[in-house]
């Protein structure tokens, strides 16, 4: 081998050495906070069908740390480009076209998916915006959007471990049924578990109003289909279980399918972005936290769901830059029709303040599906952190 073979391959196996070691932080940052912490109890795991299960395997609902958390990568960030096959999933309407229900508000007009967007980037607030809202609160009926269609046996919708569409482990906290409250994908970030969705701010709101919240162990994935981040935290096929519990939320437990929501941190906030693209047509917001798309995905549809990122600037560095991953993001979704919010908050990896953590949950809220006009274009409700700007 020459010497300059052989430089170059040393030159190699140190850059991995960094980077398994970069990895490896992955998980810094995204444990549980006690902003609204629910203390995960010992839960019986529930099948497809909904009857509590004892067989071997079976999960308890995780705690941090515990059983059903993902291992650390040893591969880097790779995966495919815009439009890669297995990117969404064809919807059921009433109609059967796949579009739109009758009578629902008109879709943002579409831009490329993933062209840049007009040079607004970092625009602040309209002037005086700040504590200005009034009378801007979206309504809370209307037609819904088109859900997918279920697929077998709905799962039952109470505190536990569900196995849907072949992932083994999805943490269930429910409210009440038939109080038409949201529903709230939460994706935790890698070497981490379901249980660092108990750190949500809107935790006790969504159960009390009868929503939600349904948190993946990444580790009990199907492993299928594509990974949009590259970490192997999360998979594509995991939104075929969304769509499930989606559509079964709906139907069994009475859930206002306007307010479907996705969350997560870091690898989890990639894996949301992700599925803002190829579950447009059902999700209403999103609010990565440290995330945003390495690989731009195909959007599914003409609708775009409103998106609140969040960001340590900088700071935020774990193998990719999470402020450049949300501008990507960003961008994409302005071009697609969607109202953004980017917050750099300065502070690191998935280290969102709990200001912060309070304001995107108040975004989501404020941004049902099907809302044209973004209550906060023309102001921002007074306690968003002055750091957030419209992108």
């Amino acid at each position: 081998m020459s010497m300059t073979a052989a430089a170059k391959m040393t030159a190699v196996r140190i850059r991995l050495g960094e980077i398994a070691a970069a990895l490896a932080l992955l998980s810094v940052g995204c444990s549980p906070d006690t902003t609204d912490n629910q203390t995960p109890t010992k839960t019986p795991t529930v099948s497809a069908g909904g009857a509590a299960t004892a067989t071997a395997g079976a999960t308890s609902t995780a705690t941090a740390g515990a059983a059903g958390a993902s291992t650390t990568p040893s591969g880097v960030f790779s995966g495919p480009g815009v439009g890669t096959a297995g990117a969404s999933k064809p919807v059921a309407t009433a109609a059967g076209s796949g579009g739109p229900k009758a009578g629902a508000p008109p879709a943002p007009a579409v831009g490329a998916a993933g062209a840049p967007a007009p040079a607004t980037a970092g625009a602040a607030a309209p002037s005086g915006a700040a504590g200005a809202m009034a009378d801007t609160t979206p309504p809370t009926t209307g037609d819904g959007p088109p859900l997918p269609a279920i697929m077998g046996e709905c799962p039952e919708f109470r505190d536990g471990t569900i196995m849907v569409a072949g992932h083994k482990s999805i943490q269930i906290k429910a409210g009440a049924a038939g109080k038409g409250g949201p529903l709230l994908f939460y994706w935790h970030g890698t070497g981490s578990s379901a249980a660092e969705s108990n750190g949500f701010p809107g935790n006790s709101e969504i159960i009390s109003s009868g929503g939600v919240i349904a948190a993946f162990n990444g580790s009990q994935s199907s492993k299928q289909g594509g990974d949009c981040s590259g970490t192997s935290a999360h998979y594509k096929a995991d939104f075929n279980a969304a769509d499930q519990i989606a559509a079964c939320a709906a139907k069994n437990h009475g859930i206002d399918s306007r307010r479907i929501y996705s969350t997560g941190c870091s690898a989890g906030g990639l894996q949301s972005g992700c599925m803002a693209q190829v579950r447009s047509s059902y999700l209403a917001a999103v609010a990565p936290n440290s995330g945003g798309v390495v690989f731009p995905q195909a959007w599914q549809d003409k609708h775009s769901p409103a998106v609140f990122t969040q960001h340590g600037g900088s700071s935020d560095v774990v193998i990719v830059t999470f402020s450049e991953t949300s501008a990507t993001f960003d961008m994409s979704a302005k071009a697609h029709g969607s109202f953004v919010v980017n917050c750099d908050h300065g502070g690191g990896h998935c280290a969102a303040p709990a200001a912060l953590k309070k304001a995107s949950w108040q975004f989501m809220k404020d941004h049902p599906w099907g809302v044209t006009t973004s209550p906060w274009a023309s102001g921002f409700p007074a306690d968003v952190p002055s750091y957030c700007k419209i992108y």
